[in-house]
């Protein structure tokens, strides 16, 4: 009986050598494989031509070039964010498994009554604790393989303006625009109304609105108005727009508006752009306000009471 226990003991432990060895290779065979797929993908994306899906008719040398390293930039996030989640999703399935197989010597020997209680609460807490691991890990194939955001794209979620930094197996990591991370679950992801600035033409229409007062020269409020846009941040292909979209009794709603190459020169744009109409509505005596309709003083004289 000492012998049975000692051989049943030896082989419990070349049992888990193997399994782990084994596991450990399976492992990193596995990162290995998935690895050496997204750099054959990537390296084909770098070899593909795209002109053949781009429109030439009436559009420069330039355009078709700035659109085939659109293309190709897409292809490659697109590559990057299924590839991330597959290595995401690998890792803990390998372990897990693994797991599963270190235990299996060790069930004949507990009682069938204490296996039978351990299986029931064991099946009993994963269930309850899985439901969110396995509606996010869902969602987070959805938003793998649908793709309605991917690395990299800039969006905008419950008013906060960001850059998708992560599509994790169970949550998404987006930089917004103070540098902080915006942690969201797959599963609730799905759930929002997501503005992705990314998708189509990259370009963005950057607009600012303002009051002036009724009585103000409206061609030089115009004048000014668009030369506000003048900045490096704007893109030269289209003159900048200036509308009046309001009239009452006490003020006149206007807007100035032009085009920038993306997202985050937009931004930038009607940053540059408010500094330069405030100093020259200033310099002029216009009397002006950005929000509220009742004009009644100028900025200057509110900062200096």
């Amino acid at each position: 009986m000492l012998e049975t226990l000692t051989t049943n003991l030896e082989f419990k432990h070349v049992y888990l050598l193997v399994v782990s060895s084994l596991s450990l290779l399976l492992l990193l065979r596995g990162l290995f494989i998935i690895q050496l797929a997204k750099s054959k993908r990537l390296k084909a994306i770098k070899k593909m031509d795209y002109s053949e899906a781009v429109t030439t008719h009436e559009e420069s040398d330039e355009d078709d070039d700035g659109q085939l390293l659109l293309n190709k930039r897409r292809a490659v996030q697109s590559v990057e964010t299924r590839f991330e989640f597959m290595r995401r999703f690998y890792i803990p399935l390998v372990l897990f498994m693994s797991i599963v197989l270190l235990v299996i010597p060790f069930l004949p020997t507990l009682p069938a009554t204490y296996l039978s209680l351990l299986t029931g609460l064991v099946a009993g807490v994963i269930g309850f604790a899985a439901k969110p691991v396995i509606e996010n890990a869902i969602a987070g194939m959805v938003l793998t393989f649908s793709q309605p955001i991917r690395i990299n794209d800039t969006v905008i979620i419950d008013d906060k303006y960001g850059t998708v930094e992560k599509i994790n197996l169970l949550h998404t990591v987006i930089k917004i625009w103070n540098w902080r991370r915006l942690v969201v679950p797959n599963n609730k992801l799905l759930e929002k109304e997501i503005i992705n600035l990314t998708l189509g033409d990259e370009t963005e229409w950057a607009y600012i609105s303002f009051h002036i007062e009724p009585d103000a020269d409206i061609n030089l409020v115009k004048d000014i108005a668009k030369k506000s846009m003048d900045s490096k941040y704007r893109d030269d292909s289209e003159d900048p727009s200036f509308w009046i979209m309001e009239m009452k009794t006490d003020s006149i709603l206007c807007w100035v508006a032009g085009w920038a190459s993306d997202p985050a020169s937009s931004w930038a744009l009607k940053s540059a752009a408010r500094k330069n109409l405030i100093t020259a509505l200033n310099e002029n005596g216009i009397k002006f306000q950005m929000a509220n309709t009742n004009i009644t003083v100028s900025p200057i004289d509110l900062v200096k009471s």
